[in-house]
């Protein structure tokens, strides 16, 4: 036992006070009497004995003496030390995402994370509960706080890996939210490490133990699969397929590209150890149908064997051009066969709404327009009332471009080095997105609010080296199937595994259905326009039928970090880690005070009984 404040102890210097306290009593007179001899004699023999009358004289003082050194002892806070297990609350995070379907034994890696998280729970004290957390391309709370095993064994049992990527680090900071220091809770993260690098968190925060799960390490995936339009050639296309060996070693992969079943490309390719390559096949003829790549290869990671795009032929789009002359705007308009363009000099105010209505999407260069609620628009240094964005001034060169890579107008973009001669100095409001930024002002918005959508460019096309670049046809695709992507020929409608899908609906639709590859059909009110599906869990061909109609979208992983089934961080994270079954001994502290009030409060009961007793 040991006192955090042993000065307190000073307090049994009052003991002594109180003996002599008792001591002071006035001395008796003795006066003889007649009878005085008999009492003497009886005094004599009840001296020698120790009787309880004697005993009650003196309890005041023992009791007072007890109440001081109580006092005393509960004053200096008397402690106990002894060893314990750290042992608080229990949150699991699960991840489920597309690399833990990698081979592992004679299942996957999820099947031993979900061994090992059944495991951790059945190993929990009594009084320890579990909170789930799925770590998926979004993190999501399985469960509160379980004190049943078996509930909380059947979540896990429930729980199955996706094909997408997993937002680890979102869900390591969602399930932390959950973590009581003061309780010594632990987090344990349950995952193969693939995907992203970790291992800072965890070094960071001491209560997360991550358990990493190995397997297989044999992959070759795709990465990324895309179909294009070649710039000069209105009726010749280009199929872009990427693949990267993720291996030590030289292998031979055979890979079968086709269309709508028919053989575009069959043969076997090598690729020397952890080579990337960037295929590019011509094609020409009819765009439709479904455009498959598949590696014909046994390794340890299946989903990146396959990749889809929807080629979906569409109507004519027509296209109102309003420009005083830009002819890298006219020959990148020339490209796509099914636009029909309109070209004008000037706006007149009293005609520009009948105009942009009869339009699908609508090209204003280096012009100011008119106030306008609806329409599809791309705006070249140009601005109007409709849209909260205000032009100030002038920037010579602006620097340090950056670019919203999740945008999808910068799918498959690199801006770097980009130089523009003079861009504009714009003040904008809330409802504007930045797509492209410099230090001194932002380059490209989108606006979105109610059936008015545009892409604003702050800058002169023709004061910029952009028309030059391999990078100018694709941003313009890419904007153009933002606009209007229901129509545009040769979008291929496509998203990533986990990541949303905008359906576009006739406008009296009101019921519609989607398929899910290998799934039943699931039917959707159309409460919203485009609305946004959701349940991309899959790679494949998802369908969606609309007035009896049917077309296509396809899912695909194509993520290089998700893909790379040994990544390094696996290796770190695991080095650095600690055994997480084992319960960390730590030192804790039982305060004593609250005792020895108890045992002072009794005393003082025993003493009051006793004298209402006698």
């Amino acid at each position: 036992m040991q006192f955090l404040t042993p000065g307190m102890l000073a307090v049994l210097g009052l003991i002594p006070i109180l003996i002599l306290i008792h001591t002071l009593k006035p001395k008796p007179r003795q006066v003889d009497v007649t009878t005085l001899f008999l009492w003497q004699e009886v005094l004599r023999e009840r001296s020698s004995q120790l009787t309880f009358a004697r005993l009650k004289k003196n309890l005041p003082l023992l009791f007072q003496i007890v109440m001081v050194l109580i006092a005393a002892l509960a004053l200096a806070k008397p402690i106990w030390r002894h060893d314990t297990s750290k042992r608080g609350n229990m949150i699991l995070v699960l991840d489920t995402s597309a690399s833990m379907k990698a081979k592992s034994g004679s299942g996957t890696r999820f099947d031993v994370a979900g061994e090992k998280a059944v495991e951790l729970i059945g190993q929990r004290d009594a009084d320890q509960k579990v909170l789930i957390v799925e770590a998926g391309s979004k993190p999501v709370v399985k469960s509160g706080f379980l004190d049943n095993s078996n509930q909380a064994k059947n979540i896990i049992k429930n729980l199955s890996p996706s094909d997408a990527s997993a937002e680890l680090e979102d869900a390591i900071y969602l399930a932390l939210s959950f973590v009581d220091p003061t309780n010594a809770d632990t987090l344990y993260l349950i995952t193969d490490g693939a995907g992203g690098d970790f291992s800072a968190l965890v070094e960071n925060h001491p209560n997360i133990k991550p358990i990493i799960v190995a397997g297989g390490s044999h992959n070759v995936g795709i990465t990324k699969f895309e179909f294009r339009q070649e710039l000069d050639h209105r009726d010749r296309y280009e199929i872009m397929l990427e693949i990267k060996n993720f291996n030590p070693t030289l292998i031979e992969c055979p890979i079968l590209l086709s269309i709508d079943n028919v053989t575009i490309f069959d043969n076997a390719i090598t690729f020397d150890a952890f080579e990337k390559k960037l295929l590019i096949f011509p094609y020409s003829g009819l765009i439709t149908g479904i455009a498959k790549a598949i590696l014909e290869i046994d390794d340890d990671f299946a989903v990146d064997n396959h990749a889809f795009l929807s080629l979906n032929a569409s109507k004519d789009i027509w296209v109102l051009l309003v420009s005083k002359g830009n002819q890298f705007l006219k020959k990148l308009l020339e490209v796509y066969p099914n636009f029909k363009v309109n070209s004008v000099k000037e706006i007149i105010p009293s005609s520009w709404i009948e105009q942009t209505q009869r339009h699908d999407i609508v090209i204003v260069d280096r012009m100011d327009f008119p106030e306008t609620a609806k329409g599809n628009f791309l705006l070249i240094d140009a601005y109007s009332p409709s849209i909260p964005i205000l032009k100030t001034g002038q920037v010579r060169f602006p620097k340090n471009l950056d670019w919203n890579r999740k945008s999808p107008l910068m799918s498959n973009i690199n801006l770097d080095g980009l130089i523009i001669e003079q861009g504009s100095r714009l003040q904008v409001g809330k409802r504007l997105q930045p797509v492209v930024e410099s230090t001194q002002t932002g380059l490209v918005y989108t606006y979105e609010e109610g059936g008015l959508r545009a892409v604003l460019l702050g800058f002169d096309l023709t004061k910029s080296d952009l028309p030059l670049r391999v990078a100018f046809p694709v941003m313009m695709s890419n904007i153009f199937n933002w606009l209007n992507p229901q129509k545009l020929e040769f979008s291929t409608l496509q998203t990533r595994a986990g990541e949303p899908f905008d359906v576009y609906l006739d406008p009296e639709t009101t019921v519609f259905y989607t398929r899910a590859p290998q799934e039943k059909w699931e039917k959707h009110l159309a409460t919203m326009n485009p609305f946004r599906y959701t349940h991309t869990r899959k790679v494949g061909v998802y369908t969606i039928s609309e007035n009896d109609k049917q077309r296509y979208f396809t899912v695909n992983l194509t993520d290089e970090s998700e893909s790379d089934i040994n990544a390094a961080s696996v290796l770190q994270v695991s080095e650095t880690s600690k055994e997480p079954l084992v319960a960390e001994k730590i030192s804790v502290q039982q305060p004593l005070w609250t005792f020895f009030l108890l045992f002072g409060c009794g005393l003082m009961v025993v003493e009051w009984y006793i004298w209402i007793s006698l």
